[in-house]
């Protein structure tokens, strides 16, 4: 039965109460007493989960709840023994600091307060218990009406474990979910030695060596612990995006994603619909971002729905602070070129924008990147995830290149308007007088780094026109093609070539690129769609200068 979806909620119980659209992740409880560890971590992108699956563990062991009608006919139901043994049975402890974004240190710390005054609230109970001292009550209404220092918050959550246990008899389970925002936002605005030296008081005091403490699940998108963030844990647990465990708690599976669009009656809309948003790799799983299908079965729109959930400052500090290496691997990117990497044990700040292992790291975890098909080894080629990803990237490269060329976006648009109208001559003086030649562009030292000079040229075409790079067609994939949606107007199909020897004839090689794009059959897709004029463009490089072959189809 079809059920409403309800956007913007992360409570479990909300959705379960509501009756609303949910994909049963409960199993991950199950996942978590077959993987248990003292302190688990489990690193997964932005909007993959994490919120609604922290409260639905709160719900299903805290010892405050009644949660038996939540989980009737879930997965984890079936389980007698978890839930004699454990449903409701553990005091509690939940915590999100996703809002811990804030401008300076201080205010940030002012936030932490305020998160931790609310946990003590919602436990005002033990203020008044018998089983702790009056040393105990005052320090625990000192937390609850935020008095502490910075240096007494350290200790903030150790002391309500140690409350919690002594009131219950029982050892507490700690949630902490989006442990990393503080030390992300941190790095961002400048004050990340500070934060990152408090947090390793704040969750060095809970999770370290706490007699008090049953277990503890914390999430995040980065592991951060170049500075010992984690080192002071018993031996966490960590389950990032290339680990097996908790693989498809997070996220929705292929089988999920049909399951729901047959419900929703878009079943017809499935393979639209993989081809833009499928493509996370977790533990070896093919996984969907759920925010994004969500958004799809409520709209039953193509659109880029994740990338606008958060911050993406990275994307935009890739092309303004990056050096000219990691500039041109992202080119390969977009152009269809994966990078090779091996996975940084973790993330360490601040950021350098070059073209590292740590870097690649950090996309990968991001939800920006992923191993491709068949990648094994410590070394291992990764891609672009999917459409929705490739298109947010390319927009801020569009933005890029625009800025850079300013000085030259006259030339921009005269050579854009060549190629749609066949002036050889034109396309020519264009990139060879002013475009090429102009101060501001980056190196060009890899075909990949030509394409994608084009490739952002051409995204300043207007709606009328959609652009794809390594477009599928006939045998083989051209570099680029340019759909008008009035098919009585010109498409253009390009082949792009580098030469770096100065002994070969450019022209020459401009010619084997047309010879590739007609023994590829590269214009056929356009002629099966209906179009009846196509421009033929072969350029070769070298350097800052380039030959252009054209041929005519009508």
């Amino acid at each position: 039965m079809k059920k409403q979806i309800f956007i913007g909620s992360e409570s479990f119980e909300e959705l379960i109460e509501g009756d609303y659209f949910y994909i049963d992740k409960t199993l991950f409880i199950k996942e978590l007493f077959d993987n248990k560890g003292k302190v688990t971590l489990i690193t997964r992108p932005r909007r993959f989960g994490k919120t609604l699956n922290m409260s639905m563990l709160r719900s299903f062991f805290d010892i405050h709840k009644d949660s038996y009608t939540l989980f009737d006919g879930l997965a984890i139901s079936q389980y007698t023994n978890i839930i004699e043994n454990h449903q409701n049975k553990y005091p509690v402890i939940s915590l999100t600091l996703k809002n811990v974004e804030l401008g300076t240190y201080d205010t940030a710390i002012e936030r932490m307060k305020t998160l931790v005054s609310a946990a003590y609230q919602e436990l005002l109970y033990l203020h008044e218990s018998e089983k702790l001292n009056e040393r105990q009550k005052e320090l625990f209404y000192s937390y609850y009406m935020r008095r502490s220092t910075a240096e007494e918050l350290q200790s903030s959550l150790f002391f309500l474990t140690e409350c919690l246990s002594k009131h219950h008899d029982k050892r507490v389970i700690i949630l902490l979910d989006e442990y990393d925002t503080p030390i992300d936002s941190a790095e961002r605005h400048g004050y990340y030695q500070q934060m990152i030296e408090f947090m390793r008081g704040f969750l060095g005091s809970v999770f370290k060596t706490n007699d008090y403490l049953e277990f503890g699940v914390l999430t995040g998108v980065q592991r951060i612990s170049k500075e010992g963030l984690f080192s002071s844990f018993n031996n966490p647990m960590v389950s990032g995006v290339l680990d097996k465990e908790f693989a498809t708690s997070f996220g929705f599976t292929d089988d999920e994603v049909k399951a729901a669009f047959d419900i929703f009656g878009v079943s017809d809309r499935y393979s639209e619909v993989k081809n833009w948003y499928d493509g996370y790799r977790i533990g070896g799983h093919d996984m969907y971002n759920p925010w994004s299908i969500t958004r799809f079965l409520q709209r039953q729109e193509i659109e880029n729905y994740w990338v606008n959930t958060g911050s993406v400052q990275v994307l935009k500090d890739v092309f303004h602070m990056g050096d000219d290496r990691l500039r041109n691997d992202l080119a390969g990117l977009l152009t269809g070129t994966p990078i090779t990497m091996s996975l940084a044990d973790q993330i360490t700040y601040p950021i350098k924008y070059a073209s590292t292992n740590t870097f690649w790291t950090l996309l990968l975890h991001a939800g920006y990147l992923k191993p491709c098909n068949g990648a094994k080894g410590s070394w291992f080629a990764a891609e672009l995830v999917n459409m929705e990803v490739k298109d947010t990237f390319t927009r801020y490269a569009a933005e890029w290149l625009m800025e850079e060329r300013v000085t030259v976006y006259d030339s921009i648009r005269e050579f854009v308007a060549y190629l749609l109208n066949g002036n050889l001559e034109g396309i020519e003086s264009a990139l060879n007088d002013d475009i090429l030649n102009n101060p501001s562009s980056f190196d060009l030292i890899q075909e990949n780094s030509y394409h994608m000079f084009i490739y952002g040229m051409l995204l300043s075409l207007s709606g009328n026109y959609t652009v794809h790079s390594n477009h599928e067609s006939g045998k083989g994939r051209s570099d680029c093609m340019i759909k008008p949606t009035d098919k009585n107007a010109a498409a253009v199909v390009l082949e792009f070539k580098h030469i770096k020897e100065d002994s070969l004839d450019l022209k020459a090689e401009a010619q084997k690129g047309m010879e590739q794009i007609n023994e590829m059959e590269y214009i056929s897709s356009l002629q099966q769609d209906g179009y009846t004029r196509i421009f033929k463009y072969a350029i070769a490089f070298r350097k800052k200068t380039c030959e252009v072959v054209m041929e005519h189809e009508s």
